[in-house]
């Protein structure tokens, strides 16, 4: 039965590539539910935001339904752009809580909306500073570690280095920026 069943999902599969709406209104309808329970599960029981996730996650596969390899089950793909929508969301929304959290910080210490102002600025000229002192490698590095909040795993990914000499040049940099991070730190007095 299961092997109908994916059958007919790939039929109706082809059809919605082909531009049948009723077609992949029908997977929907199908997939819909454990897609639901699947994100509710990576997301936590009880999270509005699952709802969202569920609902950009077959927005997309409708868009890219013509990506669709037929040689896997249609299950397989929606689970698996169901997955890297929730994580896309998760990354998003953990960036913006640092962000906001950056701000109220800086707002608390120097207090007000001027401190928050100083900070950005600050924070500015050390990233132009960075990019004048640091190799192209540690600026990347740097950048995708405190700014994109990338793990040193996927930052080695990136610089096609292992996770040791990441690390290093990590630390490396900071290093190297601590004079103009100390004499920012006395710019704002």
């Amino acid at each position: 039965m299961a092997v109908d069943s994916q059958r007919d999902d790939v039929m109706l599969a082809r059809r919605a590539a082909g531009g049948c709406v009723a077609s992949f209104s029908e997977l929907a309808r199908r997939y819909q539910v454990p897609v639901v329970h699947y994100v509710r599960q990576l997301a936590g029981r009880g999270r509005a935001d699952a709802d969202d996730v569920v609902q950009d996650a077959f927005f997309r596969a409708w868009r890219h339904i013509a990506d669709y390899d037929s040689r896997f089950a249609f299950s397989t793909w929606l689970f698996t752009i169901a997955r890297r929508t929730w994580l896309n969301q998760a990354r998003a929304a953990r960036r913006r809580r640092v962000r906001e959290s950056a701000v109220a910080v800086a707002e608390a210490i120097a207090g007000g909306a001027a401190a928050a102002a100083i900070a950005t600025e600050q924070a500015t000229r050390l990233w132009q500073v960075a990019r004048a002192e640091l190799s192209e490698r540690e600026f990347t590095g740097l950048w995708m570690r405190y700014v994109e909040d990338k793990p040193v795993a996927e930052i080695a990914l990136v610089l096609n280095k292992p996770v040791a000499t990441v690390k290093v040049i990590l630390f490396r940099a900071r290093r190297r920026l601590e004079p103009f991070v100390r004499d920012l730190a006395g710019w704002s007095e």
